[in-house]
């Protein structure tokens, strides 16, 4: 497959999703997977979406509402492993769920590591 270069304003026509690097070389992260990863960025780059969206519950925390169908679909994933890569930021506490009941998706609040703070359970 051939190739063609980046010219000029080019350079600046994708979005990208950012992972923080903390993630990528950080021992408290080696245990997950690249794809956990790549989706807590994901998770990261829906944040600034939600709170437009005014999506915070009654502690001023900022939620986003991201489907599984959606996670596999915009991954190119199984449900078991969107489920899985879920289920590892959660482990790592990254991430937590909180179900909402009648078939609707969960809230995800993701959390912010790059501080040491004394934080409060969901």
């Amino acid at each position: 497959m051939k190739m063609n270069y980046f010219y000029g304003a080019q350079a600046d026509q994708y979005n990208f999703i950012k992972i923080p690097k903390e993630l990528v070389v950080g021992e408290g992260f080696s245990s997950l997977s690249v794809q956990a990863k790549i989706l807590y960025g994901m998770l990261l780059d829906r944040m600034g979406m939600s709170y437009k969206n005014k999506w915070l519950d009654e502690e001023n925390r900022v939620y986003i509402v991201y489907s599984l169908d959606d996670i596999q679909s915009d991954m190119n994933v199984s449900k078991h492993k969107a489920i899985d890569c879920l289920s590892e930021l959660e482990d790592v506490g990254l991430i937590v769920r909180r179900k909402r009941g009648k078939g609707l998706p969960n809230q995800i609040y993701v959390k912010n590591f790059s501080k040491a703070q004394v934080v409060a359970s969901v």
